[in-house]
């Protein structure tokens, strides 16, 4: 996985009347065994047989197969679960198949019972997998248009030098330019982007900044798990960049609004 891979995927909702050979769902078994999330919180993935599983989703047009996560509950668990599982989305579309974040339009009772979700577990999300059809569904342009899905905040709006007060040009970002990039191109819930960053010298530390509503019993903070996507594209962009590092949560006591909270800290090596 690399960039490329984070520039080339897009959301897909209508796919080919073509199944997946299984020589590839052979290879997604295998990752999804190796898949894992962030900060010690272990993720489980499985793969369902839409018609066997008796799951759907009413925005999906096509799709035979769907991959499902969940976690048991406890602190960090939302961050993890984005991270694995965008990890797993650009896997796949490293494998030429389309893919899309579902949390909401989903039958959701379904699939909870498909993964056998128990009480102390959440399923914040799922992706069918297929191949993209060539043309979207009309109902599928009018939901992107809608969502504004292809439109992002400028970079100087989402991260910051030092504390909250200075805006990051991208010009000035040294070092952190592609990782923060990467970050600013990830897919969020309603596409809310609500990642923050603020930028040192061998730091960079992640915040959410908070939409009322996004956090719900059912499904976790699903902020979150943005945030974990965020630290997915950020740690494959800095890897690529050969910036050796790790995520750490040492909060740095920068002041921050009320409706932002710190995450985590992508720490280079010295």
């Amino acid at each position: 996985m690399n960039t490329e891979v984070i520039r080339d995927r897009k959301s897909v909702r209508t796919y080919k009347d073509q199944e997946i050979p299984e020589q590839t769902l052979d290879k997604m078994r295998n990752y999804l065994q190796k898949d894992t999330g962030l900060f010690d919180v272990p993720i489980e993935f499985t793969i369902l047989n839409a018609k066997n599983a008796n799951v759907s989703s009413p925005v999906i047009i096509g799709a035979d197969t769907y991959i499902a996560g969940k976690y048991k509950r406890q602190k960090n668990a939302e961050v993890s679960f984005g991270y694995a599982f965008e990890k797993f989305v650009l896997y796949a579309t490293s494998l030429g198949l389309g893919t899309v974040w579902l949390a909401a339009t989903i039958d959701r009772k379904a699939f909870e019972k498909a993964v056998h979700l128990k009480e102390d577990e959440v399923m914040p999300a799922v992706t069918p997998l297929g191949f993209a059809a060539e043309k979207r569904s009309i109902r599928e342009g009018m939901m992107r248009k809608g969502l504004k899905s292809d439109s992002r905040l400028p970079f100087e709006q989402l991260f910051y030098q030092d504390d909250f007060q200075k805006p990051l040009n991208q010009a000035a970002s040294g070092i952190w330019n592609l990782p923060l990039e990467m970050v600013r191109l990830a897919p969020s819930a309603t596409n809310k982007q609500p990642w923050r960053a603020v930028a040192e010298k061998d730091k960079v530390h992640f915040y959410e900044k908070k939409t009322k509503g996004y956090a719900k019993e059912s499904t976790g903070d699903i902020q979150k798990v943005d945030l974990g996507i965020a630290l997915c594209h950020f740690e494959i962009a800095a890897e690529e960049r050969r910036l050796k590092g790790r995520f750490i949560q040492t909060d740095p006591g920068i002041p921050v609004a009320e409706d932002t909270e710190y995450i985590a800290t992508f720490e280079l090596e010295r």
